[in-house]
This record gives C-alpha cells, structure tokens and sequence, in this order.
C-alpha cells in the first residue's frame, strides 16, 4: 500500500457558528423551514421527525438544536434510549430539563432554580405509585406466614378489610390531589420554559427527543403519554426523532397486534414530517473523502472506475446512511489487515459487491462456501437482476458487469476465455433476454486485452477478508 494512508471516518461535527458547514445533505433548507414551522405556533405542539433506520436522524436534530440556538431559542436534547433504564419517563424527562438550567445565569437561573423546585414538590403526585406494590409484599409476607401455620386464617379477614378501605382511601385522596397538583405542575413548567429564553420577545423552548424508536416498549409508550398529557403547555415544544414503522412495532408489542397504531400515534402527535431521502451520490462521495478512498482507488490499475462502481451500486442498492458508513468501515478495515488478497480490477469490484451482499443480504452472503457454489450463483445472480433499474444498457452497465464477472466463476464454465456460445448457454438458465444475453456477450468483446474474470477461489479469499472485519465494533 505504500505511504498511502486511509483515512477513518468521524461523527459529523456541527460547527458553532455555522451548523451547516459540514451538512453533506443539503438539510439547511429543511431545517429552515421546519423553524418557521414550529415558531408560528402558540400553543404546545409535538412534532414527529420520521426516518427510517440509519437515515441520519440524530445529526439531524443535533444541526437543527444548534441553528435555534444561533436564533437565541432554547433547546434540549433528550436521549430516550440512554435513559429508559429509569422506572419513570417523567423524572427522566424533568431531570434533563433541571441539567439545562446550569446554562443559565443571573435572575434567569435563580427564578428557573425556584420553579423548579416547585415542579420537584408537584412532581410526587405524579409519578408511578409504588405504594400498590409496598402493599402486596406485605399481603405475601402475610400469606406465607398462614402457609407456615404462623398466623391463622381466620384472623386475617379484618385485616384485609381493613386494608382495602386504607388502599381506596389513600387511592382517592392522591386522585384528588393530582388534579389540583396537575394544574399547579403545568403553571409552573410553563413559566420554567420562559426563564430559558434570554430575550424579551417570547419564544418556545424546544425539547428533541431522540431515540424514542429503539427504547423498551413500555418507556417508549410512557414518554409519549408524558410529552402530550403533562407538558402540554404553552411556551413548549416537542421534536420526536424517531422511525415511526419501529415504533409501531414497539406499541403493539404491548398492546397487542390488531391495535390501530395509527390513530393511537394521532393522540399524541400532532404533525409528521418525513424526512428527505438523501442522495446517495452526495453521501458516499462525501464518506469516501472522509475514508480517503478516492485516493486509495487512484492507486490502483483499474479498467473500471471503482469510484464510479461504487456510487452507482450504492445508490442501486439503496443504502441507508449508516449502511454506506458500515461499507466504508469495513473496505477500511480489510484494506489495513489484509492488504496481501491483492485487491485490483476485477477484484475490487467483487469485494466491493460482497461488503454490500453482507449488509444488506446477509443470508446469501453467507451461503457463500456454506454449500454448492452454483446454488450461491443462482442467488446473486437473482438478486443482482432484480436491482437493474430498466432494459437499459447505460442504466445497469456495472450490474451488468458484475453479473459477468461472477458467471465466469462459474464451475460449469472452465475456460476463462470461453465461447460466446457457453456464456449463451449459461445465462439462459435465469431467463435473461436476447437483449441482456448480447450485452452480456459484448462486456467480452469490449475488455478484449483483458477479459474480465475472476475465479472462484480469489471470491472465497476476498469474503474470508472481509470476515475479519467482524471482530471490530464501529461506533
């Protein structure tokens, strides 16, 4: 590899002064508008940030949370995930509302100090009550002392009376102490968010809350309740960052599958926004400056520009942000551990190929040596057709490329430089048609001093490099 040093790829770092300097997206005007959005209301709202797995969430409220602070309007980040190891999402939640007011100072601060003190007072009325369960260890206690013979029976029936009025009592006086409390609690918070905001003009503080997706069912569902029923109050906002399908998943699992997600979801949240597909080419152009891949392929003797495969087939193969940061990593990892498996040309093009096949189809890729190659084949071979965009020969020319390399691999076909005839032949087996098949044929023809080609043995050699990748973690 020389001198040559491949670079790793960092969090994206979001700029002070400018939160878009490093926005390879294009997310300011999303952003932007989304701000005049929330600003125009008066009243609490929650916002839902909808994404799929790995679509760039997190950065994305993290780039939007700075640009309101450049605008003097108060945020706070709440991580969802990170805190549902506590029994109650209020605490949690308020918690992170107490933390922020270390970032205050002078009258702010000491009258933000004040309410919240107020809060903690109202907030005992709130939370889950323990006493149900304080209660029934005391009623098993007593029953494992009747079982013992300890304590007889019939002696007790006037405690479990007893006990009962005591509960329903204390049941109903907590219930009529909440509502007052409530309304005491929802004062207080309200004029809390007004102590975050430094300048005279009135403006919302603006809780994200992120993760929400990936916590336990029932914390997911909690901080939900807690976000639209008790900070439902003017000078709030919620931004939930979240990919709404997981969390579907999240709410049945507790309250069953044939619940409507949908409108319990409307309860709760007031707009959906889905956030932008980003584009492909401008995200894993922008990581392989980051990776310095572009220079790493410079190095090589390719007939085929890998950069160009490699924007083409990510963007074929629709991977996600954080896949196309996994892709990376790993092509990093292999290429600074196993530098010897002699990766140009033709094999370059099928290591990148086999990374992605092991993130996005895992399954085929490990069939691969697991059993008959040629059943491995007619897999690929499948999978591969089934991402060609149209019957299109610019469109799907490094699909098409890739295909033949791997049916040179072929078992059935022992000549590297075979016939027209039995590349024909073998192809017709997966129903291509005579357009594919003479396309096929002229990839042969057009490589006419160096036929493309790579025999089974460089395949399994590149996968077992790429397996070493398995014992890292990527952050």
């Amino acid at each position: 590899m020389g001198k040559l040093s491949l670079g790793k790829c960092q969090p994206i770092e979001i700029d002070a002064d400018n939160p878009f300097k490093n926005d390879a997206l294009g997310r300011k005007e999303n952003i932007e508008n989304l701000t005049q959005f929330i600003t125009s209301f008066e009243q609490s709202i929650v916002l839902c940030i909808d994404g799929g797995w790995g679509q760039g969430k997190t950065t994305f409220i993290k780039m939007w949370q700075q640009y309101l602070k450049n605008l003097h309007i108060p945020t706070i980040y709440f991580n969802a995930w990170e805190s549902d190891y506590t029994d109650d999402a209020l605490i949690a939640l308020i918690g992170e509302i107490s933390l922020a007011i270390d970032n205050l100072s002078g009258e702010a601060e000491s009258k933000a100090k004040g309410l919240l003190s107020i809060i903690k007072d109202k907030i005992r009325y709130l939370i889950k009550d323990g006493s149900s369960k304080e209660w029934l260890t005391i009623v098993s206690a007593i029953g494992s002392s009747i079982s013992k013979g300890h304590i007889k029976a019939d002696k007790i029936a006037e405690f479990a009376t007893n006990l009962n009025a005591a509960l329903a009592k204390d049941q109903i006086e907590k219930y009529e102490k909440s509502k007052q409390v409530l309304l005491e609690f929802k004062q207080a918070l309200s004029r809390l968010a007004e102590c975050y905001s430094s300048n005279e003009e009135k403006k919302p503080l603006v809780i994200f809350i992120d993760e929400l997706d990936r916590c336990r069912p029932d914390f997911a569902i909690e901080v939900l309740e807690k976000a639209k029923h008790l900070f439902n109050v003017d000078n709030i906002i919620f931004v939930l960052a979240t990919d709404k399908t997981q969390l579907s998943h999240s709410i049945r699992a507790v309250y069953g599958q044939g619940l409507d997600v949908n409108g319990y979801l409307r309860r709760f949240i007031d707009f959906d926004y889905l956030l932008p597909p980003s584009s492909d080419e401008l995200y894993i152009i922008h990581l392989m400056n980051k990776f310095s891949l572009g220079k790493y392929f410079q190095t090589k003797d390719t007939n085929v520009p890998a950069s160009e495969f490699l924007v083409d087939i990510v963007h074929k193969y629709t991977l996600s942000l954080r896949e196309q940061e996994a892709l990376c990593n790993i092509f990093n990892v292999v290429i600074r551990t196993k530098i010897n498996i002699r990766l140009k040309n033709w094999t370059l093009i099928i290591f990148i190929f086999l990374i992605i096949l092991k993130l996005k189809f895992p399954g085929i890729y490990k069939n691969l040596g697991n059993k008959n190659f040629s059943d491995f084949l007619d897999e690929t071979i499948k999978n591969i057709d089934s991402h060609c965009a149209s019957d299109d020969k610019n469109s799907n020319y490094y699909l098409e490329l890739l295909e033949f390399l791997l049916l040179r691999t072929s078992p059935y076909i022992y000549d590297l430089y075979s016939s027209e005839d039995e590349i024909e032949q073998n192809v017709r087996k997966f129903n291509f048609d005579e357009n594919k098949i003479e396309r096929l044929i002229d990839i042969e023809i057009e490589y006419e001093y160096e036929k493309p080609s790579i025999n089974l043995q460089m395949v399994l050699n590149i996968k077992k490099a790429i397996e070493i990748s398995n014992s890292f973690k990527f952050n």
